[in-house]
């Protein structure tokens, strides 16, 4: 009996201290939610204060202990991140402030998590696959839970490029690929996947779905920046040894590829002026710049109008021919008076409900001519 007294006593005590935790952290919780009238200024003192600590970071990394870099900007992270979190939404969007709020948090958490590569043994954790593909993956989910509990589409950005990075780190640790290849197809492939879920998301979080767009954008570009190599041996006198010291890939692009770039530019321009969004609009010309600098190159056998200046040339002049083509003037409006509308069922003069809108009436027996 006085043990299930004593059982029954320590179960209660730890109840009650649950609840006191329970209160105090709800307590903490409710000290560091920004009030909407206060954000602004809030989110102009977070600014300063993410910047401080990234400094730190930078200036005293020799200095100062790993371990206490990592416990300062893990707090100032949480701090930061959690009150974008906490903000209250109002009219179902998130206010710039708490936008402002959202992208310094998750930069203090990827300052922190290279901090946790570091403590766990990274000598250099961005240089190294391994770590750098679960310290992006980390960021990805972060700002992937930001989308969804704020609905911030620039979190939703933020996700969608640390996922490039995430899987292009995940190659290069698992399959140790032999040249930029696998990397082109793998930011193909991710470039794809955004455009289809921003189609699937365009009508229901157009914001969100514009920013998925630029991210393959990003990745559009990023393919054809791995051909960099090509258009730096074709305008200086720079070896393939020096290039590949750098890690700078060589050679002609295929005319697959030259067709993958000039496809993609001129989809995200077009996407641009479609739905007159900017974003995708830079990102498409930044692409389209490439594909001119890459097949620019002249080849092997000299410099010629085949085949894709020629091509591009009668596309170009085909189109603006048929813009520009002489018009047919438009019918004259009919005239005279127009016709009134046919009033509906139930309306004084109108058909009944049961015969047909444009079937003449023909008077009943009680409503001949002459009487009323």
């Amino acid at each position: 009996m006085t043990l299930r007294r004593s059982t029954a006593a320590r179960l209660a005590c730890a109840m009650a201290d649950a609840h006191d935790l329970g209160a105090g952290a709800g307590k903490v919780l409710a000290v560091i939610t920004p009030h909407p009238h206060r954000g602004d200024l809030i989110a102009a003192g977070a600014v300063p204060l993410a910047l401080g600590v990234l400094l730190v970071n930078v200036r005293l990394d020799a200095e100062w202990g790993v371990g206490i870099l990592l416990v300062l900007t893990a707090l100032a992270a949480a701090l930061v991140l959690g009150m974008g979190l906490l903000a209250p939404l109002e009219d179902g969007r998130p206010r710039a402030y708490q936008q402002v709020l959202l992208i310094a948090g998750l930069l203090l958490g990827f300052s922190a998590l290279v901090h946790v590569a570091q403590v766990l043994g990274a000598d250099d954790p961005l240089g190294e696959a391994g770590s750098r593909m679960w310290i992006f993956t980390l960021v990805a989910v972060g700002a992937t839970v930001a989308t969804r509990a704020r609905r911030s589409a620039v979190c939703a950005l933020i996700a969608a490029l640390a996922a490039i990075v995430a899987t292009l780190a995940f190659v290069d640790w698992a399959f140790d690929p032999d040249g930029p290849a696998a990397m082109r197809w793998v930011l193909l492939g991710l470039a794809v996947v955004f455009v289809l879920a921003a189609l699937a998301r365009r009508d229901v979080q157009r914001r969100e779905s514009v920013y998925l767009i630029d991210a393959a954008g990003v990745a559009m570009l990023a393919l054809g920046l791995t051909f960099l190599g090509a258009a730096v041996l074709a305008y200086t006198p720079v070896p393939n040894a020096a290039l590949a010291f750098f890690g700078i890939p060589a050679g002609v692009p295929g005319g697959g590829w030259k067709l993958v770039l000039l496809a993609a530019g001129l989809g995200l321009v077009a996407y641009a002026g479609v739905d007159q969004e900017p974003g995708p609009g830079y990102l498409g010309t930044l692409v389209l710049l490439v594909f001119v600098a890459l097949v620019g190159i002249p080849a092997a056998d000299g410099a010629s109008l085949w085949f894709w200046p020629l091509a591009l040339l009668i596309v170009g002049a085909a189109a603006v021919a048929a813009g520009l083509r002489p018009r047919r003037p438009l019918p004259p409006e009919p005239s005279g008076r127009p016709a009134e509308p046919v009033p509906g069922p139930g309306a004084a003069g109108g058909p009944r409900s049961g015969g047909s809108l444009w079937a003449t009436e023909r008077p009943t027996g009680d409503e001949r001519p002459g009487q009323s």
